[in-house]
């Protein structure tokens, strides 16, 4: 394991503030802000990947319920549309997809408790639908499938004001029906949209596979993939009009390398603090 060393000065500042904000929380000592890498990452950060080796959304992501390893796991690259792709494989020995389900909406219920994800950059996270997290009855996934995420977070230097809406993995075009025989028990799926202007601006793809010592998680982005302007009956499928090159400047490689080093330092952390965290705070335990 390697230490991180790259905080620009706004995340300086927000850490600050982070931990005074979580100071009087229950579940505060669990913030830590030594953050690290796997040093085998390294070699995925200094270079992008071939284009060619990336998968695109839809049905093809069901290449992701096939046995071993995609050739790249982990990587980053602008495609030929102006479009990024992020790749990302991330271990998390001694956990279980309960964990994982359970904490993609407990970290929801208040902006302090997204700060332990990454206390250097993540700002808030708040559901939108706030009744759901708390209503009895419903399995960790229905607190938020279904549901949106209203969130502040820096990726690299830049403040990023987007929600998140978490879908099924069948809307994304992956065979629901053989999650399980593909030893997957977990998922947090969506679409990305910046806050202002109001445009759909990618697709997210988490999926948990069992490993004999814990679970994997293998993530993909898809960056200014499809844009769409405006919610619901409003949208407006703007994504022929945009040409690449103003693609590549709203995303492309640039944007598909802070992602992964984003995902790689942000899961990494969660790894080494979930299953104490569960252990404390999960079902039945401490409410905080």
């Amino acid at each position: 394991m390697i230490p991180v060393t790259y905080y620009p000065p706004a995340t300086q500042r927000l850490v600050e503030r982070n931990r005074g904000l979580i100071a009087d929380k229950p579940y505060a000592h669990f913030f830590r802000d030594e953050l690290w890498l796997h040093e085998d990452v390294l070699p995925h950060l200094r270079a992008p990947m071939d284009p060619s080796k990336a998968i695109r959304p839809g049905a093809e992501l069901n290449r992701l319920l096939e046995p071993g390893y995609q050739e790249v796991e982990t990587g980053y690259c602008g495609l030929p549309d102006g479009s990024g792709y992020t790749t990302s494989l991330t271990r998390f020995p001694g956990a279980t997809p309960e964990m994982f389900r359970w904490w993609f909406w407990w970290h929801s219920v208040e902006a302090a408790r997204y700060t332990l994800w990454f206390p250097w950059n993540h700002v808030s996270a708040l559901a939108r639908n706030r009744d759901v997290l708390t209503a009895p009855g419903l399995s960790d996934e229905q607190r938020y499938l279904g549901n949106s995420h209203v969130i502040d977070e820096y990726i690299g230097a830049e403040l990023q004001r987007i929600t998140i809406d978490f879908v099924a993995p069948g809307e994304l075009g992956i065979d629901q029906n053989a999650l399980a025989g593909a030893d997957i028990h977990g998922s947090a799926c969506g679409y990305v949209s910046l806050r202002k202007p109001g445009i759909r601006c990618a697709t997210m793809v988490h999926l948990i596979r069992d490993t004999d010592d814990g679970f994997e998680l293998r993530s993909r982005y898809f960056l200014a993939d499809h844009l769409v302007l405006g919610r619901g009956r409003t949208a407006l499928d703007i994504d022929k009009a945009v040409p690449a090159p103003m693609k590549a400047r709203l995303a492309g490689e640039r944007l598909a390398y802070e992602q992964l080093l984003h995902d790689q330092i942000e899961f990494t952390h969660l790894a080494g603090l979930l299953p104490d965290l569960y252990a404390e705070f999960g079902p039945g335990k401490n409410s905080a």
